[in-house]
């Protein structure tokens, strides 16, 4: 009995042995060896919840901050484990060398001892003024972003695509942004590529770093005129977050968020014109890398049926704006006017995809007729050489129906058959004389004698009314758009549960605002002409601040990845914009 007594007692101390040494309770310091006027941080540290933390005497050093605790939780693996802390900012007195004697906690019944740490005191050491030196760490934290406008190329050829990609790098902590200014693309055809509204986060290199950042906006542009462009820059201010030079109640730094302003480089690109020479009659404009086919839906037929001819361009580079050939036929074959179709993607060289004319053919009668062969030329950016696609004639058989009159009979000459029927029955043709009516000068025939001649003056006057405003052709289009941007601002009122159809609507009401009373294009409506013009027609600064202010706020809703902004607000500003530059249109 005594025996297994003791081997009971033995296996309980040999098993609660390691769990007894599990528990720790233990001291560290960030340096050991600090200068007289900097401050280092002990930690006191237990893997098991405890009381009566008592900490050691700081008499050498004054106690800054702290003590502050923490706990934490994890589980690894299926096991629990557990952090607890309680820490200290201190600043040394005097130089020499000091010792931070033990701390003490009790933990399940039982006190637990740090070791004792020394701590060597060295000289002061010079510190820059603590106000510059915050500056400098909140301006790392500024030169830690960066709005970078990446082009695809910068020397391109007369309507070459090219992607420009406006991109947020950014090594600190980002808490929003708003735009400023939208770049605008004057004498370049622009597709505007759709963003998400949420913008992916990507990992990417900046001048050797690795840095995130997100795309913001991102165009396919096309020159239009030969020469060199400078396309302006974006701009948009960003809430950064940096340390402000204060600590919270634990003695940790406070961070705070700054707003600061950044633009991407200016962009020029220098359109180069096309080769002159073995340039095609029938060049199409088109600039890439394309396909060409004509295909008939069948070739052989009777005359009254119908059958399609799709003349089709696919490939990548310029297609939106390439010329699609116009089938020539036989006279016999009817070609109606085509139903078009097109499928484009906008990829990093262009818009890439197909687009179709589909032509419905109706044969008039029987026999074998052509449709002429067809070429369509374009200007292929791999060989820098005019390219020339050509096909080959197309024979439709009309298997039935009537055959082509000769061209006697599309004359009209009468056939000896015909004068002689016309002589035979000549003595059968008699005259009928056309009896009286009582309707012979009655008030009915007077007033429908005379109404005519009454009523010209009035038709006379109308005439020249119609006439004027016909030839009214800037009153037409000033009323067509005054009426237009009366609808697009209602239009936007409709939308204003839709950020994209609200701001495409409220873009287009300013457009025609600006065709209406400026008489000017879209094509001319950059940021520096509206306001040229707008200040030579003695607008005050303020309205004209105000309008460009509602201009760029819809450029940037509508083309960039933002969800910041007020559209009740925005349509608030439209009405009194509109309304202020009316009057003083008027004035």
């Amino acid at each position: 009995m005594r025996s297994l007594y003791l081997h009971i007692v033995f296996f309980c101390i040999l098993f609660t042995q390691p769990l007894l040494a599990q528990v720790s309770f233990e001291a560290s310091v960030n340096k050991e060896q600090v200068p007289l006027n900097d401050v280092i941080q002990i930690e006191f540290t237990m893997n098991s919840d405890g009381d009566n933390f008592s900490p050691p005497s700081f008499e050498a050093f004054t106690v800054v901050g702290g003590p502050s605790s923490s706990v934490s939780y994890s589980w690894i693996n299926g096991r629990k484990s557990f952090k607890k802390s309680y820490s200290f900012l201190l600043q040394p007195k005097r130089k020499g060398k000091f010792t931070i004697g033990k701390a003490s906690i009790q933990i399940e019944g039982e006190t637990l001892t740090t070791n004792p740490i020394t701590i060597t005191v060295t000289d002061a050491v010079e510190r820059q003024d603590p106000r510059q030196r915050m500056n400098q760490m909140q301006q790392g934290s500024l030169d830690k972003v960066h709005l970078v406008a990446e082009v695809s190329k910068t020397k391109p050829f007369i309507n070459e695509p090219i992607s420009i990609v406006y991109k947020l790098y950014f090594n600190a902590n980002v808490g929003g942004y708003r735009g400023n200014e939208i770049p605008t693309y004057d004498k370049f055809w622009t597709y505007n590529i759709e963003m998400p509204q949420r913008p992916e986060l990507k990992q990417g290199k900046y001048k050797g770093e690795l840095y995130n950042y997100v795309v913001l906006k991102q165009d396919i542009i096309m020159a239009q005129e030969v020469g060199k462009q400078i396309i302006k820059p974006l701009s948009l201010t960003v809430q950064v977050e940096v340390p402000t030079g204060r600590r919270d109640f634990f003695g940790f730094p406070e961070y705070g968020l700054v707003e600061k302003e950044y633009s991407s480089q200016s962009i020029t690109i220098d359109a180069q014109d096309l080769p002159q020479k073995d340039r095609p009659a029938d060049f199409s404009g088109g600039v890439g890398e394309f396909a060409f086919k004509v295909t008939p839906s069948k070739q052989e037929l009777k005359a009254g049926e119908s059958l399609n001819l799709t003349v089709s361009v696919s490939g990548k580079g310029n297609l939106n704006l390439v010329t699609l050939p116009t089938p020539v036929a036989h006279s016999a074959l009817e070609v109606y006017d085509p139903q078009y179709s097109e499928k484009l993607t906008p990829t990093a060289s262009g818009l890439q995809g197909n687009r179709t004319n589909k032509y419905t053919i109706i044969p008039q009668y029987k026999g074998e007729y052509n449709i002429d062969p067809m070429e369509f030329s374009y200007f292929d950016l791999a060989s820098k050489q005019y390219k020339t696609i050509k096909t080959d004639t197309i024979k439709i058989n009309v298997l039935d129906g009537p055959t082509l009159p000769t061209n006697k009979e599309v004359a009209g000459v009468d056939s000896p058959d015909d004068q002689d029927f016309f002589q035979k029955n000549k003595a059968k043709l008699t005259f009928v004389e056309h009896q009286k009516s009582s309707y012979w000068k009655t008030s009915l025939f007077y007033f429908l004698l005379f109404a005519p001649i009454l009523a010209m003056p009035l038709f006379v006057l109308i005439s020249r009314a119609k006439a004027a405003r016909a030839n009214d052709v800037e009153g037409n289009r000033l009323r067509r758009n005054n009426r237009l941007a009366k609808k697009y601002l209602s239009e936007a009122k409709k939308q204003m549960n839709d950020k994209a159809l609200f701001y495409e609507a409220l873009e287009r009401c300013l457009h025609n605002f600006l065709k209406a009373k400026l008489q000017m294009e879209t094509s001319e409506m950059s940021n520096d002409n509206i306001t040229e013009i707008l200040q030579e027609k003695a607008i005050t600064p303020e309205a004209i601040q105000s309008f460009m202010s509602l201009k760029n706020a819809c450029e940037w809703a509508r083309y960039t990845p933002t969800e910041q902004v007020n559209i009740a607000k925005d349509y608030e500003t439209a009405i009194d914009v509109i309304d202020q530059l009316e009057k003083q249109f008027k004035a």
